[in-house]
């Protein structure tokens, strides 16, 4: 099988890049709002493409909305008529940030109802998404690991590492995600062949708080310079839902590979770094 993945060169594209056994094609950085990305996957003329390049900085989203908007969704558009031309299967990256955080533990069958922009556009890739006849949506949540660009992970480790005192939210519930596991479990879908929608995140719903005090403690840091504090005493450009944790009940009965805790995730990225 041929697979394309666009951002490649993201933190998930690159993880998937590493782990496939298809045969794979990078997207080349070609800029997915133009029409230049529907002829390259025409030619490429892969029988998958994993859609990972979006504008994903949440408060970025919310002052540069048109970029956010060009990103998300008309790139998207630019995907899927590639796609559509070819009868190719499209996997469509998606986020928790698509639930205002009013519940808990969301299932596929939830309303989605997002509170910021990058949510909206992520939402309105799903809906461009859904009308093809072969596609499959993943939502996620708080992908970390290794990467040239920080994650949330990578960040507290790159200032506990320098004794710099930092902020954390209390309030903020998410399900925290390896994306080399995240990565594993994808193409395991990918090879299954599956179709529809379906949530993969780690096991655990944890505050940011608690996810950042396991960080230190696996990484054996000093957790004295992370001081704890409200969502409201950041002023983030963008509102984040309170609980935006995904159930994966449902990814579960089909899947093979099995989805890590927030310890087990740490502890996998620590053996990377030994």
């Amino acid at each position: 099988m041929k697979l394309m993945i666009t951002g490649h060169t993201g933190l998930l594209g690159s993880k998937i890049l590493a782990k496939s056994r298809f045969q794979t094609y990078p997207d080349r950085r070609i800029d997915i709002t133009t029409p230049e990305i529907i002829h390259y996957i025409q030619e490429v003329a892969p029988d998958m493409v994993i859609h990972c390049a979006a504008f994903t900085n949440v408060d970025l989203c919310e002052t540069q909305k048109d970029k956010a908007w060009l990103t998300n969704v008309t790139g998207t558009e630019n995907v899927v008529t590639a796609c559509a031309s070819l009868h190719a299967k499209l996997v469509y990256i998606s986020t928790d940030f698509v639930f205002d955080g009013t519940g808990k533990m969301y299932t596929e069958e939830d309303t989605p109802n997002p509170i910021n922009y990058y949510g909206m556009t992520k939402l309105e890739g799903e809906r461009i998404v859904q009308e093809m006849d072969d596609s499959l949506i993943v939502r996620t949540s708080v992908l970390y690991g290794w990467h040239h660009h920080l994650n949330f992970v990578t960040w507290v480790l790159s200032q506990l590492q320098s004794e710099k005192h930092i902020r954390i939210v209390t309030d903020q519930y998410t399900c925290p995600t390896l994306a080399d596991n995240f990565a594993e479990v994808l193409l395991d879908l990918c090879k299954k062949d599956v179709m529809g929608l379906y949530h993969v995140t780690g096991t655990e719903r944890i505050t940011r708080y608690d996810f950042a005090r396991e960080i230190a403690n696996i990484f054996g840091l000093d957790d004295s310079f992370m001081t704890p504090v409200r969502s409201e005493d950041l002023a983030q450009k963008a509102p984040r839902p309170r609980d935006s944790s995904l159930s994966t009940q449902k990814i579960k009965a089909i899947i093979d590979t099995p989805l890590l805790s927030v310890k087990e995730g740490l502890q996998e990225m620590k053996k990377v770094s030994q």
